[in-house]
């Protein structure tokens, strides 16, 4: 890695399986048209009682994976299998090549299998065994990477895979996001209250909440000039709030600096910048927050709308859901309005149109995302005749490690050396080893098993270590997600029904939540980011820590593994510095 590596990143085929199309074409002729998927749902499987969604037609993918032979894979599986399977038969490019990889990204995968049983986890549940799963049907040469980054995934999953690219890890990278309706995720969004009434209605003044949607989304990310589209990823960066892990920052500055990051990779200005595609998701904080940050990022005066009105919140595919057809604005010319929108009901000026907006002068957009957990994401995307190319930095080997931390088997141990030890379960054994650290924070016990495991460590990792909030950056792996607290969420709903789930565990299934809450206390706002692997040896978290630590910001970055599940539990953080 960082061979100093200087190039454009292409994006190649894309495919969009979606409430309103199973292709890219026929999503963004839905949109052109101004078709909604959101409609009313009557599924008591779903939910016990009806409520609005944008609902993938489950009779035609299931016909087409019957046709596909894909029977004995889950419903995510073989939505997954079809979209890639698309773009890989668009491009001729094969998973099969040494050169080539694929990053999923998804908040819960196939968490409905969950609901069959609490007690004996079914292996499908697992983030990586989806992937494993498809990455084998298709005879992958490389390991699959897994991003589970909260509402952030998507964006997350193409920065990452830009990244790779540019630096010449690998040639292509498959880039797919996807996650699906489940009453595990529409009780939980109900218990907070997030839910709308009638389809969202992005930054109006009459806006009351969010509409869920289910779908996926697949993005080939190319060194390969004769595969592009036309359109190429100019930069892009995630960062955090470090404010709270459910409640967007009220300033802002943490999506801004995402933007802001994601421009200077090549020296973009606010002229420079044609429209914003923003997460818009229609919660009165979240879009009060996006006017925010694009105030902050003197991007005023530029275009901005949100796709949540047609696709519904699609998750951890939002993000490459929406990339998809910001490809196709920039290419069509075209900002298509936010449906629904009149009148302006947000905090800080923004352009904002409920009808589609013909670009005089097309160029390039910025697309962001915001999620639980207090993450942000941000890429640049431009037609390829625009494009500036982004300059590869040399490495020169100058990064060292300054510390390290283990959190297992009843011990903590820093830099090698015991430094507290005791028996019992993990319930016992965290508590006495919090308050071994003399630093009272009630909130620690608030938190699920898995933040108090990862924050622990971090405590200890940073005891008498201070950095400025954007030096420094957090890139975690684990085998287990948030299983550990998904399983809590599930007994709930099982035994007291929809009504019972408690927000104060819901916010916890989502693994990134634990960098959230390390963030909160460290106030560190750079780059978050987090990786489901089966095991610590298949993750390439080091490499990666030493590529984002070549960024230009950053003075250090911590990486490491973060697993729990029931009393199993084992963290091991390691802090690099550059010399």
């Amino acid at each position: 890695m960082g061979s100093g590596v200087s190039n454009i990143t292409y994006i190649g085929a894309t495919n969009v399986i979606s409430s309103v199309g199973f292709t890219t074409e026929e999503c963004f002729n839905a949109l052109e048209g101004y078709v909604s998927g959101i409609v009313a749902v009557d599924d008591p499987q779903l939910y016990e009682h009806p409520f609005l969604a944008a609902q993938v037609d489950w009779q035609r993918l299931n016909e087409m994976a019957q046709i596909a032979g894909l029977d004995s894979y889950t419903a995510i599986e073989k939505m997954v299998i079809l979209s890639v399977k698309s773009v890989l038969e668009q491009s001729g490019v094969s998973l099969a090549g040494k050169d080539t990889a694929i990053i999923f990204s998804s908040t819960k995968g196939s968490i409905d299998l969950l609901s069959q049983s609490c007690e004996v986890l079914d292996e499908g549940t697992f983030l990586w065994t989806m992937a494993q799963r498809v990455a084998s049907y298709f005879n992958a040469f490389n390991k699959p990477e897994v991003i589970s980054n909260a509402c952030i995934s998507g964006v997350s999953a193409a920065v990452v895979a830009s990244r790779l690219v540019r630096n010449g890890t690998y040639r292509h990278v498959v880039v797919v996001g996807a996650d699906i309706l489940t009453r595990f995720v529409v009780s939980g969004f109900s218990a907070f209250k997030s839910l709308s009434s009638r389809p969202c209605i992005p930054y109006d003044v009459s806006r009351d909440g969010l509409t869920l949607g289910e779908g996926c989304a697949t993005l080939l990310i190319t060194a390969d000039r004769s595969l592009s589209c036309g359109v190429v990823v100019e930069g892009g960066a995630i960062t955090n709030d470090a404010n709270h892990i459910s409640g967007p920052s009220r300033t802002g500055d943490g999506l801004y600096y995402a933007i802001k990051q994601a421009m200077d990779e090549n020296g973009l200005t606010t002229n420079d910048i044609t429209f914003i595609n923003a997460h818009g998701t229609a919660t009165p904080f979240n879009d009060e927050m996006e006017s925010k940050a694009v105030a902050l990022a003197g991007l005023s005066s530029v275009p901005v709308n949100s796709l949540k009105a047609y696709f519904g919140h699609t998750l951890g595919a939002s993000g490459v859901i929406e990339m998809a057809m910001c490809v196709e604005m920039l290419k069509h010319g075209l900002v298509i309005g936010t449906k629904g929108f009149a009148e302006l009901g947000v905090p800080e000026s923004m352009v904002v149109s409920g009808l589609h907006q013909p670009a005089s002068s097309m160029v390039r957009c910025v697309k962001t995302a915001s999620g639980f957990g207090g993450c942000n994401g941000a890429v640049v995307l431009a037609l390829e005749e625009h494009a500036k190319e982004i300059k590869g930095k040399e490495n020169d080997g100058t990064v060292q490690r300054i510390g390290s931390c283990q959190v297992a088997d009843g011990q903590v141990v820093v830099d090698g050396s015991v430094v507290f030890e005791a028996g019992g379960d993990f319930a016992e054994f965290i508590r006495s080893a919090f308050k071994h650290l003399e630093a009272p924070n009630m909130k620690f016990y608030k938190m699920d098993n898995l933040c108090k495991l990862g924050y622990l460590a971090a405590e200890y990792l940073l005891k008498d270590k201070k950095y400025a909030p954007l030096e420094l950056g957090l890139v975690l792996a684990n085998r287990s997600s948030s299983l550990d607290t998904d399983i809590s969420h599930q007994r709930i709903i099982n035994e007291h029904s929809e009504a019972g789930a408690s927000p104060a565990v819901f916010v916890y299934t989502l693994p990134n939540v634990v960098l959230g809450e390390i963030c909160i206390r460290h106030k560190i706002q750079g780059e978050n980011t987090f990786f489901i692997n089966e095991n610590k040896a298949d993750s390439f978290l080091e490499s990666y820590a030493r590529m984002v630590l070549e960024r230009e910001q950053y003075k250090a970055v911590i990486y490491g593994w973060c697993e729990l599940l029931g009393n199993s539990y084992q963290a091991e953080l390691v802090i690099i510095e550059k010399k």
